[in-house]
């Protein structure tokens, strides 16, 4: 992938439009809180939080290339939709993305060098690609890369003209 680009929905910033940019993440994504204020009582109660609300990742943008504004409504048309968001720092993982606040353009003279930043909102975490594993008999280890819970999906398909026996599915989740 292109140093300093994004790539949504498969398209490359900087390959297609010269777009490069600066991005912005956070630590974590941030934790929905579940605290309650009891009257006569000092702080809140605290239930626990174990979901995340979304994510904002902030790109400051720059188009490097000469492109009309009309040629440039194209590239916001592509932007206006929910999709699949890659950096070039991490392109093995990936954000389901949409912008939602409009982003304020900075024209420079001659159409040149205009400045702006997008404000994707994103889930919670990081998608990475999806395993397929073949099992074999005795223990099938497979590697999750991720920092959150997932759901599993496991699906067995027999391919031999013999039937099944004795298949014991066992699932080891990541401690902490």
């Amino acid at each position: 992938m292109t140093g300093d680009s994004f790539q949504f929905g498969g398209i490359n910033s900087v390959d297609e439009w010269g777009l490069m940019v600066v991005a912005y993440d956070y630590f974590l994504p941030p934790k929905r809180a579940r605290k309650i204020s009891i009257p006569g009582r000092s702080g809140q109660y605290d239930f626990g939080a174990d979901c995340w609300d979304e994510r904002t990742l902030r790109l400051s943008c720059m188009l490097t290339r000469h492109m009309t504004k009309a040629e440039f409504r194209e590239v916001v048309y592509e932007l206006s939709r929910k999709s699949v968001l890659r950096l070039w720092n991490e392109p093995d993982k990936y954000y389901m993305a949409e912008l939602y606040d409009p982003a304020e353009v900075q024209d420079h003279p001659l159409e040149m060098l205009r400045e702006f930043d997008l404000n994707f909102i994103c889930e919670p975490f990081a998608y990475g690609k999806t395993v397929s594993v073949p099992i074999r008999k005795g223990t099938n280890h497979m590697r999750y890369e991720g920092t959150a819970e997932t759901p599993c999906m496991i699906v067995l398909r027999n391919t031999s003209s013999t039937n099944i026996q004795n298949l014991t599915i066992t699932a080891v989740k990541r401690r902490r």
